[in-house]
């Protein structure tokens, strides 16, 4: 069997106020060829399909006209798609009856009994064939993100994920469908999992309270198509493979090299799984200048001279995301400005301008350790937070226009 298996597409998402419509029917136009050339069986979509729970009409429009044009594509092909942490599940769910009938199954909630209340885990099981058969060949978990609602009560993250998929095995074992290859889709931050330090664009909870430990997934799954974290990615497991499929464009310029693409996985019948990464170009690139450190205001001046001019009928299709970090020695109120004017005639997506302070608090930490914050005066302060910031005295301009205004407030206060 043959499942292609790609995740995070974030349709509808905004970059630094640039729309990216392009970049998705870009990519989204690759993928439908890149089936049309391995012709997998499956097509497994794990979640954040869209880049809010309110996506715009031109972003569904490009999810369900993809589907469509994908089932065409490779007759017979099966799509399952769950719903991730962007994503409304509600949204997701909606037309699951109608598409259905093209062999389209996708999961935004928990599905439960309406009688009683208790998860439906029969609609989390999905049988898969191959193109040329109805017969089912391997079994698809499908499990959309969950929230912490979503476990019995009492179970964290983790032993609530757990008992899912316990319970889910159980299900498959007790069925017609045993003794199948065992593939999971899922939606979650998993241990061990490599994300960005210094910036990231998924949302993870603040000192990682949503990590789920990768073992949660039975051995006896062959399979684990992750969605949720956008480098491309296997995770060690006692399980069997698991792999993020990554994002197909970067969403942060703390992505700037991650590789794009989707992952192929074939399944022999000996359970034996070969994956191989299909990589993809953005439409778009992402630069940094310079592309290390910092520079001085002069210098990225210079750095925007050298940069290609726009052409006379260039639309900017391909045009790169630009973000400049500026080493600052003093306040420079002009430099946006600046900036900008340089960049009009650049064939640039202007993104924006992130400022390096060098800093050496040597100076005043014996300042700081002497006086008590009841003892500074506004000055004083003033005076040591800018050299915190650009490691130099207050300017004796800015001091005086501190004065002033000081006086002016104390002048306000006493009439």
């Amino acid at each position: 069997m043959k499942i292609l298996h790609t995740a995070d597409w974030h349709l509808g998402n905004v970059f630094h106020g640039h729309n990216r419509i392009g970049e998705h029917r870009h990519f989204l136009a690759w993928l439908r060829d890149t089936l049309k050339e391995e012709c997998p069986d499956v097509l497994v979509i794990a979640g954040d399909i869209f880049d809010s729970p309110n996506p715009s009409a031109a972003a569904e429009e490009m999810f369900y006209n993809f589907l469509i044009d994908a089932s065409e594509a490779v007759m017979g092909m099966q799509i399952v798609a769950i719903a991730g942490n962007h994503d409304s599940a509600g949204r997701i769910d909606a037309p699951a009856q109608l598409l259905k009938r093209h062999n389209i199954h996708v999961r935004g909630t928990l599905p439960r009994n309406t009688e009683t209340g208790e998860v439906d885990f029969d609609r989390l099981i999905i049988p898969l064939s191959h193109r040329s058969t109805t017969d089912a060949q391997a079994v698809c978990l499908a499990v959309p993100y969950l929230r912490p609602s979503d476990y019995p009560m009492g179970m964290n993250n983790g032993e609530g994920m757990r008992d899912l998929f316990d319970k889910l095995l159980y299900k498959v074992k007790k069925s017609n469908l045993r003794g199948l290859p065992i593939i999971a889709v899922a939606h979650f931050y998993a241990a061990g999992a490599e994300i960005s330090e210094n910036e990231h664009s998924e949302r993870l909870v603040v000192g990682g309270q949503d990590c789920i430990a990768a073992n949660v997934i039975d051995p006896s799954v062959c399979y684990t198509a992750l969605g949720h974290l956008h480098k491309a990615q296997s995770i060690n497991s006692a399980a069997g493979e698991m792999q993020y499929a990554g994002s197909p464009i970067p969403l942060s310029f703390s992505e700037s090299h991650y590789q794009h693409g989707v992952t192929l996985i074939e399944i022999d019948n000996e359970e034996k799984v070969n994956t191989q990464r299909i990589p993809y170009t953005p439409l778009r690139q992402l630069t940094t200048l310079p592309p290390h450190g910092s520079a001085t205001p002069l210098d990225i001046l210079r750095m925007i001279e050298k940069l290609p001019k726009k052409g006379r009928n260039d639309e900017g299709v391909t045009w790169p995301y630009l973000e400049l970090k500026v080493e600052e020695k003093q306040p420079e109120p002009t430099l946006l400005h600046q900036i900008t004017t340089s960049l009009e005639d650049k064939a640039v997506y202007f993104c924006r301008v992130v400022r390096v302070y060098q800093q050496d608090h040597t100076a005043t930490t014996a300042h700081k350790t002497s006086n008590t914050l009841q003892t500074l005066t506004p000055i004083e302060m003033a005076d040591l937070i800018y050299q915190d910031k650009y490691n130099s005295p207050l300017p004796d301009e800015l001091k005086q226009r501190l004065l002033i205004a000081e006086e002016y407030s104390l002048s306000e206060s006493l009439q």
